[in-house]
């Protein structure tokens, strides 16, 4: 029946009927496009170029439609075109859409929309979060702050419904719910109420129009944030790798919130089970990533310009201290540990590295974090968090060499050791390291390696001979344990 209605329409009321439509579906495809991107690792199309192509899209498609609708203003009042409801509503509804995308275009924030749409509606809206929060709302939800705890309240006892577009009524008004939707899932939901007893068809066409624009709002939002994190993580790279001079990377460190009087420090965050030899799984690559927001949200709500990126399952960070206290340090790394406990199954450890001397002595800041997390490894029923300047002194031996000469260490200690290994399949570094980590328990080693105690002592024995060492000398010990110290700190040989 709509359908042979809709036959008989004049062509200016099917015209538009489809530059609604088209407008929807530029906001559609957008969305599709936005979303699809994200799920490209490494893609760099963003809502920074879906905001051009909106603007493209908009002023192609404006000009026109605001001339024909001028045209239809200034018909007669008794015109048969002039007193179409279905006329007047498609024209409210083209005007409104070219309103709030031009809003788009501009950047505007999604709290003008809302309002905007609002105001023409004559309908108090709300923005949630998921938990019931408010996002934003229009000055009028605003002025009566009853409102938002009974929206919201409404929502819970209707959701679960078939409807997507959720409608119930409540102290005598009916409201209207949209779940605003990003990659399939309910992020936000808007809520307007009406004292109508029946929604109109403009205020469900513009609801819907603006639960799509806030869904682009989101997806910009989302796209803005990756791209400062990437902008984040690669600069720490440059400056961990020395890959521009330092005045270069000091001018770029400002535009990041650094100045130069900044006292900075390198920490890490490390979990303490051992990175797998494999390739990363996407469960790994998921771990990190949630890692990463962890320490992103801490720093963040502390206000402090910091830089992030990861080295395999290490999460690094350079930010800014108030002061080169060690008091102030330790709060800071306490915080990031409780914050990725939970992310790795068998929690973290944290250390930091003296204040640096400059952007240039960030690559020793890095080694010297590393020792601390070592330590903070070794150093059982310890709170799992380590500052570089409270370690012993065989870590500040090896904090002054770089890792030519670190290696050369691993080389010297080890060499005979892992050639063995390397050549017989055998495992003799990894029983030495263990047995290290178990502070020379025999028993403890053995239960370790899930081996009998009687067998290793046997591989205890070809280590001394290969190295041509005593284990019992404590020389020995001394240098084999700086060289297990110097193998951590480059990343471990290949066991």
């Amino acid at each position: 029946m709509a359908e042979r209605e809709r036959q008989g329409e004049s062509p200016d009321v099917r015209a538009l009927r489809a530059e609604i439509v088209r407008l929807n579906k530029v906001v559609d495809a957008l969305m599709d496009r936005s979303e699809a991107s994200m799920n490209v690792s490494g893609s760099d199309f963003g809502l920074f170029q879906t905001t051009i192509m909106l603007q493209d899209q908009v002023r192609l498609h404006t000009e026109a439609l605001e001339t024909a609708l001028e045209e239809r203003t200034a018909e007669p009042e008794d015109s048969p075109a002039s007193a179409s409801r279905d006329m007047q509503t498609l024209r409210r509804t083209a005007a409104l859409q070219i309103q709030l995308l031009e809003l788009v275009v501009q950047q505007k924030d999604v709290g003008e929309l809302i309002d905007r749409v609002a105001t023409i509606l004559d309908m108090p809206i709300v923005l949630f979060d998921t938990r019931g929060h408010v996002v934003s709302s229009s000055q009028s939800a605003a002025g009566a702050p009853d409102l938002a705890p009974r929206l919201w309240k409404a929502y819970g006892a209707g959701r679960g419904g078939p409807d997507p577009a959720l409608s119930v009524t409540d102290a005598g008004e009916r409201v209207l719910f949209r779940d605003v939707l990003v990659m399939g899932r309910a992020e936000r939901v808007l809520a307007a109420a009406t004292a109508r007893s029946r929604p109109t068809e403009f205020a469900g066409a513009s609801l819907l129009f603006l639960q799509q624009l806030v869904t682009l709002d989101l997806l910009r939002g989302k796209d803005e944030l990756r791209m400062r994190r990437r902008l984040r993580r690669g600069l720490l790279r440059d400056v961990l790798a020395g890959d521009d001079a330092p005045d270069q990377l000091r001018i770029r460190l400002q535009a990041q919130g650094f100045d130069d009087e900044s006292v900075l420090r390198i920490a890490i965050v490390e979990p303490v089970a051992p990175a797998p030899r494999a390739p990363e799984t996407r469960a790994a690559q998921r771990r990190q990533t949630s890692l990463l927001g962890a320490i992103d949200a801490v720093l963040s709500e502390r206000r402090l310009p910091y830089l992030t990126t990861s080295k395999g399952s290490l999460a690094v960070v350079l930010t800014a201290f108030p002061d080169a206290g060690t008091a102030t340090a330790r709060s800071l790394l306490a915080e990031l540990r409780e914050a990725a406990a939970g992310i790795s199954p068998d929690g973290v450890v944290v250390g930091c590295s003296s204040p640096l001397t400059g952007v240039a002595s960030a690559a020793r800041g890095l080694q010297q974090a590393k020792a601390a997390c070592i330590s903070a490894r070794l150093a059982r029923g310890a709170e799992g968090t380590g500052l570089f300047e409270e370690l012993s002194g065989h870590f500040r031996l090896l904090d002054a060499l770089d890792e030519d000469e670190l290696n050369d260490i691993v080389r010297r200690t080890f060499g005979p050791l892992l050639e063995y290994d390397a050549l017989h399949r055998a495992s003799l570094y990894t029983t030495l390291r263990t047995f290290f980590e178990r502070r020379l328990a025999v028993q403890e080693t053995a239960d370790a390696l899930h081996i009998h105690r009687n067998t290793l002592q046997k591989r205890l024995a070809n280590v001394e001979q290969l190295l041509g060492i005593d284990l019992g000398d404590l020389d020995a010990i001394v240098d084999l344990r700086l060289g297990l110290h110097a193998a951590e700190l480059l990343g471990e040989p290949a066991d």
